[in-house]
């Protein structure tokens, strides 16, 4: 998307309208605890295992622990996508702030647009031509701030997925 084409007022709306990086944090948390304790789990599982084959002799207890560590391998490949997961949602969630931190809010484009109006009704004999020119400026500024954080947000989110 060229994000340089559409006015502050697009850009900043956007940023300001969404949810926000609650959910994604909330994401993270949920993915790093789905780690936790999977992790936990397959060590409990390895434990147990260890334990009973150090005490259960014979054919049975190999073939009962031979049927477990394949779960076992499970839940840790599992714990370590899962963190991967939580990872990703986080880089996501600080790309959106970072990206939110950047952008002019929403009021202060309105803002200078409302100026510019009452500036541009009033102009009748030219003398507010410095001061249009200057929130035309100041909102050229605003443009190029905007299109510049929404094409760091979308490197920044390309690169956490």
């Amino acid at each position: 998307m060229d994000f340089g084409v559409l006015p502050p007022e697009i850009n900043s709306g956007r940023m300001y309208a969404g949810p926000g990086s609650g959910p994604m944090l909330a994401a993270a948390a949920a993915w790093d605890g789905l780690a936790t304790e999977l992790q936990s789990t397959a060590a409990d599982y390895g434990s147990v295992i260890s334990v009973l084959t150090g005490v259960w002799s014979g054919q049975s207890s190999g073939t009962m622990a031979a049927a477990a560590a394949p779960y076992v391998a499970w839940m840790s490949a599992t714990a370590a996508l899962a963190r991967e997961a939580a990872a990703q949602a986080s880089a996501a969630a600080a790309a959106y702030e970072a990206a939110f931190a950047a952008t002019v809010p929403p009021p202060v484009v309105a803002a200078n647009r409302a100026e510019l109006a009452v500036l541009a009704a009033t102009n009748i004999f030219g003398q507010n031509t410095g001061a249009i020119a200057a929130a035309e400026a100041r909102y050229a500024e605003m443009w190029a701030q905007d299109a510049a954080a929404m094409y760091g947000y979308a490197g920044s989110s390309s690169v956490a997925t």
